[in-house]
């Protein structure tokens, strides 16, 4: 019995002094945290470290915050922090939904805007840097009597690329109104906000609400209208 009890408290011993092993971090400027085993240590040249799947970085001194050695859990899964690269090409295909507010139509034609839309859009894009980005973007939307095609210019700023990583956008373009003869559609612009939740390197969730203005005209009838529109869906 009481070699029984030794050999637990010995594996307990072992497991617990397991448990408090210490990890190398580093913590960068952009927002990033990498862990793993310092190989060269931060000198003004820079910092180089090995994470725990093998792979090895080089961060110049003006990229590191600091660099500091922490306990960390022996599950590689906490311990890997994941961040969407952030670098060249890519794809945003979204659902959205706009809710009506204010007026439908100006002047005496005026009426509550209570007409709302579903839409799919899908932006291409190209990061200029890690935090600015340039795209293109075109949809359908559906506003129940009639639909539009949106072909717009779209722009996105991420302030920091973090697992969760807010983000601003900014569009401008044109509503085609190409599958009903009776609707010509309009100018179309939209500013907004929104969060990216990192999945791997090169697929994120991302989440935004905005405001949309959206011109349009049947016949000799003005429907411009303004909408709140909210988005979920994916970045590759």
């Amino acid at each position: 019995m009481k070699t029984i009890l030794l050999t637990f408290a010995m594996m307990l011993m072992a497991g617990l002094t397991f448990g408090q092993d210490k990890m190398d971090v580093v913590y960068l400027k952009d927002g990033r945290v990498i862990k793993g085993s310092i190989i060269k240590p931060l000198d003004a040249e820079g910092v180089q470290i090995m994470t725990t799947e093998s792979d090895v970085y080089t961060f110049s001194a003006k990229e590191v915050l600091r660099v500091t050695r922490e306990e960390i859990d022996h599950d590689n899964l906490k311990n890997k922090i994941i961040v969407h690269d952030g670098e060249g090409f890519t794809n945003i295909t979204t659902l959205g939904y706009g809710f009506g507010i204010g007026d439908v139509g100006e002047g005496r034609a005026a009426a509550d805007n209570d007409a709302n839309y579903f839409a799919i859009h899908t932006v291409n894009g190209y990061h200029l840097t890690r935090n600015l980005s340039l795209g293109v973007g075109v949809g359908v939307e559906w506003f129940g009597d009639y639909e539009l095609i949106p072909v717009y210019a779209d722009i996105r700023f991420y302030p920091g690329l973090t697992e969760w990583a807010p983000f601003f956008y900014g569009d401008v373009g044109y509503g085609l109104g190409v599958l009903d003869d009776t609707n010509d559609g309009g100018f179309m612009a939209g500013v907004g906000g929104g969060v990216q939740r990192s999945l791997n390197p090169n697929m994120a969730l991302v989440a935004s609400l905005g405001y949309r203005f959206q011109a349009n005209a049947v016949g000799l009838d003005e429907l411009n209208a303004n909408y709140l529109q909210l988005s979920v869906g994916f970045k590759f």
